[in-house]
C-alpha cells in the first residue's frame, strides 16, 4: 500500500471504536499489511465452511451473518457494522468459516492476510488484547449485534405515480424526530452522492431516509445498494408490477435475507389484495394505513419506539388480558404489534381489528360468558366436544377477516403436533389462525392439514416473547395467566363417577377433565430463562378463576387492569417517552 492510501487508512482507523484502543505504531503496522476492498450491496464476502484466509474490517457500510440451520435452511445471526471486524474467530481458531457474510449494502473494507494477523497478535500486545475482548463481548451476548446493527438508512419506495414520496419521507421524518431521534431525508430524483460524504451523512444521524420511485436511474439505483432496510408504498386500488426490482442485479443469493415492510394506502375502491402485494415484493411485515395513527405507528418502528403485547393463553384466566388493555389504552401506551397463543390469541384478534375497549369487551361476553363455548359435548374418539360452537362464535365476530388486512399487525402462535414444532399464523383466514390456536388437545377436535395437525400454541409455546422480540425493535410488553394456581386440586381428589358427577352438578356444569386437560396443554414452566423475555412482565394473579371458568369474567378483567396499571407505574420511565411522542403528534 503506498504512503497515501497508508494515510487514509490511519485516518479512517482513528475513527472507529475497536481501532482507537490501539496505539500508533500498531496502527501504522495495520495500514502498511491491510489491502482495500469494495463489496457491493448484496455480494458475498465468504462462504460457511471456506478456510479462514483474512481478517476483515468493515471500514463503512453494513454487513450480515448467515448460518445454515439445521433443516437445511438459512438464519440471519447478526450484523457487523461500520469500524468492527469479522471473521476474527475462524483466524484465531484455525476453522473453517462457521457462517457466510453478506454485504448488506455498498461496504468498504480492509483485508489483513492471515499470515499477518499472527504476526500483529505476536508483535502488538494491544492488537491481541482488543481481538481478545471482542471475541468474549461476541461469545458472551451474541445477540447483542443485532441491537448495534439495526436498520439506520430506510427506503422508502413509491410503487404509484400518485403517491408523493417527497411528502410521505418528509412527514416521516417529522414523526420521527417527535422520538428525540436525530433524522434526515433525501429527496427522490436527487444525483448519487459520494460514497464519502453519505458515510458522513449516515454517521451524523441515527436514521437516514431515502425517497424514490421505481424506475431506472441512477438515485434509484443508489437506493437500491444503501438502504438497510425497503419501506414499500402501495395503493389498495393497484396491482403490483412483477418482479418488483427491489434488489441490486448482483448478489442474487443474499435478496432473500432483504427486509421489506408493505406499508398499504386504503385509498380508492379495492383492486390488488394486500397478500398480492406482500407476495410481489417479498414482505416481512405489512400495515394497513387509513390515517395518521398508522403513519405514527411506522414512526414509531423506524425509530425503534414501536411496542408490541404479547398474550399467553389461559382459558376463561385469558379474561385478566382484557382488563390489561384496558389499563395500556387508559396510560395513552400504543399497541403496534399484538400477538398470542390460544386465548390470548382470540383477545390479541380483537385488538388488531381495531375493536374500541366496548367493543371489544361486548363481543367476547356474547361468545364466551353468555354461554360456554366447550359446551358441545360429544362421546370422545378425538375430543370431548365438537367444536361447532367455537367455531361459529369465531366466524360470527372475525367472519372473513384477513390477518395481512388487519388495523394492527397480529400473528397467532397454534402448535403442529405431527413434527413437535410451533406453527406462526402470519397470514390468511384470521378465523382459521385462531381455530387453530385454541385446539386444546382432547377437548377441541385438532385442525387437520395436508401434512399438519395443529393444536393449541400453548402446547410448544404459550407466551411467544423470543417471536415478538424478533418482529420488531422497541418495547414488548407480555401479560402471561397461565401460571400456578390456576386448577382446583380438591377437584381430583376422591372424584365421584360420571352420573355421580351429573346428579350433582347436572349436565351444563364442566367437569373437571377439562380443567385438567387444559392444563396439561398450558403447564409448561418458565424452566429455562426465554431467549427474548419481556421488557415489561404483567402477571395477573387472578385469584379463584380456573381456566374452565367461563362465567368469572368481572373478577378476571379486574385482575388484569389492577395488575397492568401496577406494572405501567413502575416502568413509567421507559413508557413515559413513547407516550408523550403519541401525544404530540
Amino acid at each position: 500500500m503506498n504512503w497515501r492510501m497508508m494515510d487514509v487508512v490511519r485516518a479512517r482507523l482513528r475513527n472507529l471504536p475497536f481501532f482507537a484502543q490501539l496505539d500508533a505504531a500498531t496502527l501504522n503496522d495495520i495500514a502498511e499489511v491491510s489491502s482495500w476492498q469494495s463489496l457491493p450491496g448484496g455480494w458475498a464476502l465468504f462462504a460457511q465452511g471456506a478456510e479462514a484466509d483474512a481478517l476483515h474490517i468493515n471500514i463503512s457500510g453494513r454487513l450480515m451473518v448467515v448460518r445454515e440451520s439445521a433443516d437445511g435452511g438459512e438464519d440471519v445471526v447478526g450484523y457487523v457494522r461500520s469500524g468492527e471486524p469479522v471473521g476474527e474467530m475462524a483466524i484465531l481458531s484455525g476453522e473453517p468459516r462457521s457462517a457466510s457474510v453478506y454485504a448488506l449494502r455498498d461496504t468498504e473494507l480492509l483485508c489483513i492476510d492471515r499470515k499477518d494477523v499472527t504476526r500483529l497478535i505476536e508483535q502488538h500486545g494491544d492488537f491481541a488484547a482488543a481481538l481478545a475482548r471482542l471475541v468474549l463481548a461476541r461469545t458472551r451476548r451474541p445477540a447483542a449485534s443485532f441491537v448495534r446493527g439495526a436498520p439506520r438508512i430506510f427506503a422508502l419506495i413509491a410503487t404509484s405515480p400518485s403517491i408523493d414520496v417527497d411528502a410521505q419521507a418528509r412527514d416521516l421524518a417529522r414523526r420521527i424526530a417527535n422520538y428525540k431521534i436525530n433524522v434526515t431525508w433525501f429527496p427522490d430524483g436527487e444525483a448519487a452522492p459520494e460514497s464519502g460524504s453519505f458515510d458522513l451523512t449516515e454517521n451524523a444521524h441515527d436514521v437516514v431516509i431515502l425517497a424514490a420511485r421505481v424506475t431506472d436511474t441512477p438515485w434509484y439505483r443508489f437506493v437500491l445498494r444503501h438502504a438497510d432496510r425497503f419501506l414499500v408504498i402501495a395503493r389498495r386500488d393497484a396491482r403490483p408490477s412483477r418482479p418488483m426490482p427491489l434488489s441490486a442485479e448482483a448478489g442474487a443469493r443474499a435478496r432473500k435475507f432483504r427486509l421489506v415492510d408493505l406499508v398499504m394506502l386504503h385509498e380508492g375502491a379495492p383492486s390488488g389484495s394486500t397478500g398480492e402485494w406482500i407476495e410481489a415484493s417479498g414482505a416481512s411485515r405489512s400495515l394497513n394505513c387509513r390515517g395518521g395513527p398508522c403513519f405514527d405507528r411506522l414512526a414509531r418502528i423506524v425509530a425503534g419506539r414501536s411496542v408490541g403485547l404479547v398474550l399467553s393463553g389461559g382459558g376463561a384466566r385469558a379474561y385478566a388480558h382484557i382488563g390489561a388493555v384496558r389499563a395500556l389504552r387508559e396510560a395513552g401506551v400504543p399497541i403496534d404489534f399484538v400477538c398470542g397463543a390460544s386465548m390470548g390469541a382470540v383477545i390479541a384478534a380483537c385488538i388488531a381489528m381495531g375493536w374500541s375497549q366496548e367493543e371489544m369487551e361486548a363481543r367476547i361476553r356474547e361468545a364466551f360468558v353468555a354461554s360456554n363455548p366447550l359446551g358441545d359435548y360429544v362421546l370422545p374418539v378425538v375430543s370431548l366436544t365438537k367444536g361447532a360452537r367455537v367455531e361459529s362464535r369465531l366466524e360470527q365476530h372475525f367472519g372473513e377477516a384477513m390477518i395481512e388486512d388487519l388495523m394492527t399487525p397480529f400473528f397467532c402462535v397454534s402448535s403442529d403436533i405431527v413434527n413437535g414444532a410451533a406453527r406462526v399464523h402470519k397470514a390468511g383466514r384470521l378465523r382459521d389462525a385462531l381455530r387453530a390456536s385454541i385446539a386444546l388437545p382432547g377437548i377441541l377436535p385438532p385442525v387437520v392439514g395436508e401434512n399438519t395437525l395443529l393444536v393449541d400454541g400453548a402446547v410448544v409455546n404459550n407466551f411467544p416473547t423470543d417471536m415478538m422480540a424478533a418482529m420488531h425493535r422497541g418495547l414488548t410488553i407480555g401479560v402471561d395467566v397461565a401460571r400456578e394456581g390456576v386448577i382446583d386440586i380438591e377437584a381430583f381428589r376422591d372424584p365421584p363417577g360420571f352420573f355421580g358427577w351429573v346428579a350433582k352438578h347436572g349436565v351444563g356444569e364442566t367437569p373437571p377433565i377439562v380443567s385438567l386437560l387444559m392444563r396439561a396443554a398450558t403447564a409448561r414452566r418458565e424452566q429455562f430463562a426465554s431467549p427474548r423475555p419481556a421488557d415489561i412482565m404483567i402477571a395477573p394473579e387472578v385469584p379463584g378463576v380456573e381456566l374452565r371458568d367461563w362465567k368469572l369474567y368481572d373478577a378476571a378483567v379486574e385482575s388484569g387492569y389492577e395488575t397492568a396499571k401496577a406494572a405501567i407505574e413502575q416502568h413509567w420511565a421507559d413508557l413515559a417517552p413513547i407516550v408523550e411522542a403519541v401525544r404530540s403528534a
